[in-house]
C-alpha cells in the first residue's frame, strides 16, 4: 500500500505541475521568457515542422509523383529534409535547451527558496567529477533500460518504469545540486523513493514511448521537461511516503565505478 501511495503522490505532483507552471508564467517575467523560448523552439518550430512535413509535404509530393517512383521519392525527400533541416535544428535545440533548462531551474529555485545563492560546492574539481560521474551513471542506466525492454512480456512496462525514473532524476537533479547534494545522495533519493519518482515521471515516459519517431519523442521531451523542472522545485519526495529501497541504479553505478577506476589507472 505504501508503494501505491508513493506512486500516486508522484503522479499527482506531475499532474498539478502544469498549474504551477502557469502561475509562475504570470508572476515572473524572466521565467516566462525562458519557458516561452523553450516552447517556441521545440514546439512551434521543431515539432510543427516535423508534423507539417509528414502530414502535408510528403502526401502532396506522393500525390503528384508517379506511382512507380513514389517510394524512391519519399526516401530521397525524407533524407534531404532530415540532413538539411532536422539534424541542424536538432543540434541547435539540444544545445540551447541545456542552457535554458539550467536557467529555468536556477530562476525557479531562487523564486521558490527566496534565495539567490546555491549551496556551495567543495571545489570546482569535485563539482566536475560529480557531474561526470552522474552523466556516466545516467548513460549506463539508459542502456540498462534498453536491455530491459528486450525481456519478453514484461520488458515494455519495465522499460517505461526505467525511463520514468530517468526523467524524474533529470528534473530533481537541478534541485538537489542547488542544495549541494552529491551524486551518491541523489541516487540514494532515487533508491528510497523509487515508487514516488516512478509515478512522477510516468506520464512523460508513456507519452514519449508512444511517439512514432525519435525526433518527435525529442520534441515531446523538450516540451514537457521544463514543466517537470518547475514542479520538482515544489515537491519534497524524501520527506513524504517512503517504501523499501529498490537499488535499480546499482548495476549502473557498478559499471560507472569500473569505468572511472580504469580511467584513473591510465
Amino acid at each position: 500500500m505504501d508503494i501505491l501511495h508513493a506512486f500516486l503522490l508522484g503522479l499527482q505532483d506531475s499532474l498539478v505541475s502544469g498549474g504551477k507552471t502557469v502561475k509562475l508564467l504570470k508572476q515572473d517575467p524572466e521565467i516566462r521568457s525562458k519557458l516561452l523560448q523553450c516552447f517556441m523552439l521545440n514546439g512551434v518550430v521543431f515539432m510543427f515542422s516535423l508534423l507539417f512535413f509528414d502530414w502535408v509535404i510528403v502526401p502532396i509530393v506522393l500525390l503528384v509523383a508517379p506511382s512507380e517512383t513514389s517510394h524512391l521519392v519519399d526516401m530521397i525527400l525524407t533524407a534531404v529534409f532530415r540532413v538539411l533541416w532536422v539534424l541542424p535544428l536538432y543540434l541547435i535545440s539540444r544545445l540551447l535547451n541545456v542552457f535554458w533548462y539550467q536557467e529555468i531551474a536556477d530562476l525557479v529555485y531562487k523564486s521558490v527558496r527566496r534565495s539567490r545563492s546555491r549551496s556551495p560546492a567543495s571545489s570546482v574539481s569535485e563539482l566536475i567529477a560529480d557531474i561526470i560521474y552522474s552523466v556516466i551513471v545516467q548513460c549506463v542506466f539508459l542502456v540498462q533500460a534498453s536491455l530491459t525492454g528486450l525481456i519478453p512480456v514484461v520488458g515494455y512496462p519495465m522499460q517505461v518504469v526505467h525511463m520514468a525514473l530517468v526523467y524524474s532524476l533529470y528534473a530533481f537533479e537541478y534541485v538537489w545540486m542547488n542544495q549541494g547534494h552529491g551524486v551518491v545522495l541523489r541516487i540514494a533519493h532515487m533508491h528510497y523513493n523509487w515508487a514516488y519518482f516512478a509515478g512522477y515521471g510516468m506520464i512523460m515516459s508513456v507519452v514519449i514511448s508512444c511517439a512514432d519517431s525519435y525526433f518527435v519523442g525529442v520534441c515531446l521531451f523538450s516540451l514537457m521537461f521544463p514543466v517537470l523542472i518547475v514542479s520538482s522545485h515544489h515537491s519534497s519526495p524524501q520527506s513524504r511516503v517512503k517504501c523499501f529501497p529498490l537499488p535499480l541504479f546499482k548495476p549502473s553505478i557498478w559499471v560507472t565505478e569500473r569505468v572511472m577506476s580504469f580511467t584513473n589507472r591510465r
